[in-house]
């Protein structure tokens, strides 16, 4: 069974470290990189949730079960990631790639933090 308690610890994480780059892209760059590392940031923690709630496998599962729950949730988090890139991309005229996947990549960079715990 899948540690629910540490799932949203590292959705925290993600989330306080998306609006520390959010803030520090407003103060030293545009509103415009700041915008845009914010919606990077929560394309990275949504898909978390995401993931955290489809990751459902009944207590005492058997292994085949709790890899099959986590190869669902895992489709899940991989196409609405894609989704919502689409969307950014097709949507936002003036969105920066740079500060989007930055954010991003540190949202993703969460999981390692978590390991250290």
């Amino acid at each position: 069974m899948i540690d629910t308690g540490s799932v949203y610890r590292i959705i925290q994480i993600q989330v306080v470290i998306t609006v520390t780059i959010a803030l520090i892209m407003l103060v030293f760059q545009s509103m415009s990189s700041a915008i845009s590392a914010f919606v990077g940031g929560a394309i990275g923690f949504l898909t978390s949730l995401i993931y955290a709630k489809k990751m459902q496998a009944p207590p005492g599962s058997d292994p085949r079960t709790i890899l099959r729950a986590h190869y669902k949730a895992e489709a899940y988090k991989m196409v609405f990631t894609i989704l919502l890139f689409s969307l950014v991309f097709t949507q936002f005229k003036e969105i920066s790639a740079l500060p989007l996947f930055a954010a991003y990549a540190a949202t993703i960079a969460a999981y390692w933090l978590a390991l250290l715990k």
